[in-house]
């Protein structure tokens, strides 16, 4: 009879140390599998993307450096860092160093806000600002805190460009030249220090003179609107004016040309009657002398309405007319 063989158990240790290495590969497949997934990542329709290893831009041309949307792999987060950039969405930052909400500008003035027109008057202004990312690289690259800098720039252009304007200007007719002038002042700005941002718009969303002003400023507007409506009254008048003094100046002119020639007609027939009186008169004085004279005193007889009874040469009674 055979005799049993005495097992002893493992220790526990042993037996955990070697289900590890038993199942190790499945362990760094898995490992393997979770880091490959955490590279993957999705570029949304109004997005790009630009990776960033150990902090120095992948990619050597444009096309490799963007990311489209899509779906992209990149290394674990300890590698690559991934930036996403919001190309396609119109952003938006209010501008409200130059007026902070206080209509007043009485004691501390820099923390109120204000601006100064051209002819020293002060208003209070704020905007909107409207824009989109065009250089995805620089923005991501190179610009830190692009609502500060363009905050700044856009304030900055704004002072500049009512410095250059009357205050009745500003607050009337000028508005559209005001948007339009900072949208361009603005993005050469941008553009020299280079933050890849393209503005859309700009609107003033409130441009008011302080309540120390206002009432001022509101006599100032309403004889700039009673001026423009009399300037306007007076173009209506003028437009209406001109047009009948034209009809009339042809019709004048025409009637005149029509008189012209009917007198022109008439004194060419009495002159060409008078010639040929002439030629007759020039063979026969006595008896052209005689047919005149009986014709005239016959029309002025004919308009007394009278009759006169003369003798003719040879005694015969001639009765005129």
């Amino acid at each position: 009879m055979k005799k049993k063989e005495n097992k002893t158990p493992k220790e526990p240790f042993e037996a955990l140390f070697t289900a590890v290495i038993r199942y190790f590969r499945w362990i760094v497949l898995a490992a393997v599998a979770i880091i490959l997934l955490t590279g993957v990542y999705k570029v949304d329709s109004n997005e790009v993307a630009v990776v960033l290893r150990f902090g120095a831009l992948t990619g050597s041309s444009e096309d490799t450096m963007i990311k489209r949307p899509g779906l992209h792999f990149a290394l674990p987060n300890f590698i690559d860092e991934v930036v996403k950039i919001p190309v396609e969405t119109v952003q938006e930052l209010s501008v409200s160093t130059l007026y902070t909400g206080s209509k007043s500008v009485r004691g501390e003035v820099q923390k109120t806000g204000y601006v100064l027109t051209g002819d020293s008057n002060v208003v209070l202004l704020r905007a909107v600002v409207k824009y989109k990312i065009s250089d995805p690289v620089t923005y991501a690259l190179y610009v830190n805190n692009v609502k500060d800098e363009l905050n700044g720039i856009v304030s900055g252009t704004l002072t500049g460009v009512l410095a250059d304007m009357s205050v009745d200007d500003v607050l009337t007719t000028e508005k559209n030249s005001i948007t339009s002038r900072t949208m361009n002042d603005a993005q050469r700005l941008i553009d020299g220090v280079r933050l890849g941002i393209q503005l859309t718009n700009v609107e003033l969303t409130e441009l008011t003179p302080p309540n120390e002003a206002i009432e001022a400023f509101n006599n100032a507007t309403t004889a700039s609107v009673k001026k423009q409506t009399l300037i306007q009254q007076a173009n209506d008048y003028l437009a209406k004016v001109i047009p009948d003094a034209e009809s009339e100046s042809k019709t004048l002119v025409d009637n005149a040309t029509a008189l012209q020639a009917q007198k022109t007609a008439e004194a060419t027939a009495m002159a060409e009657e008078f010639r040929g009186l002439l030629e007759q008169f020039s063979a026969n004085p006595e008896v052209v002398k005689n047919g005149v004279f009986r014709m005239r005193l016959g029309k002025v007889l004919q308009q007394s309405g009278q009759s006169i009874v003369l003798p003719d040469e040879e005694g015969q009674r001639v009765i005129l007319p």
